[in-house]
Formats: structure tokens, sequence, C-alpha cells
């Protein structure tokens, strides 16, 4: 059970003008060997395996018919009626890690003991989860001048 891409180049004379054409299409074989064979006319053929392209950031790709027709969703891509999961190529993402930063700092919450607020240091940049930091003109809370005050002594 396979797709297979077929590109078929003709050759036609018409009132002596010679006119070339080029088809493509996708036709379905029980097997992975094509046993297509062209119609007459046809020059020149090739053939190959096919699977259709999927690459989404988080879902799965899916198969949903729809009046009579085969969709690849969630992107609505129409697809031969005898597509199924073995003929989808899922790209999926590559997984970014995220950087362990050495540079932290946690401070308790002076309003409500047992939750913590985290200092974090990006290059020179300091940052907080605090609400604190919103409240401030120059968005540095207490947390911030506590830290710069540290790192330049």
């Amino acid at each position: 059970m396979a797709l297979h891409e077929i590109i078929q180049i003709k050759k036609v004379s018409i009132l002596g003008n010679e006119i070339t054409t080029k088809r493509k299409f996708i036709k379905y074989t029980p097997t992975t060997v094509n046993s297509y064979v062209p119609e007459s006319g046809v020059v020149s053929q090739a053939s190959r395996l096919f699977k259709y392209d999927f690459e989404h950031p988080y879902l799965g790709p899916t198969l949903h018919v729809s009046n009579g027709k085969k969709y690849l969703l969630p992107m609505w891509k129409e697809v031969h009626p005898e597509t199924t999961y073995k003929d989808i190529n899922w790209i999926r993402p590559e997984k970014v890690k995220a950087p362990v930063e050495k540079n932290t700092w946690k401070f308790e919450s002076s309003s409500e003991p047992g939750h913590f607020y985290t200092v974090r240091q990006s290059g020179l940049k300091l940052s907080c989860n605090c609400p604190g930091v919103w409240r401030s003109k120059d968005r540095r809370c207490k947390h911030i001048k506590q830290v710069s005050k540290e790192l330049n002594k």
C-alpha cells in the first residue's frame, strides 16, 4: 500500500507544431512497486514513492473524510482518497531546551509567607517575577535592587 508520484512528459504534434506537456499526479498501488503503465504518446515517465509532509509545532496529523474527500488536518489539505498515516511524513519540531541559569536568587514574599519570587540574571539584565516590578517606575523592585547591590560589592 503506497502512493507514487508520477511525472510524465508527453509530446504531441498538432498541425506541424510539436507541443510538450508535463503532467504530475499521485497514484495509489497496493504494493511499494509502481506498476503504472503509461498511456500512448508518453516520451518520458518518472516515478517515486510519495509522502505528504506534515509539520506542526504541537499537533499530530489527522485524516478526515468529508463530502467524499479526504483531508489532512489541521491545515485541511486535500489528499489522495487512499492515503493512510504511513503516507504522511511527520516532521516533528526540535525540542528547545531551556538554558540552565546559574545566577538566580529566591526571595520569600513578605506579604505571603511560603510564596517565593525569583530574580534571574541574563547577561547584565536582572528580572524578577514579583508584582513590585510593575509598580515601580524604573521597573526595579526591592529584590532586583538587593541583588544588584550584592553584585556591585
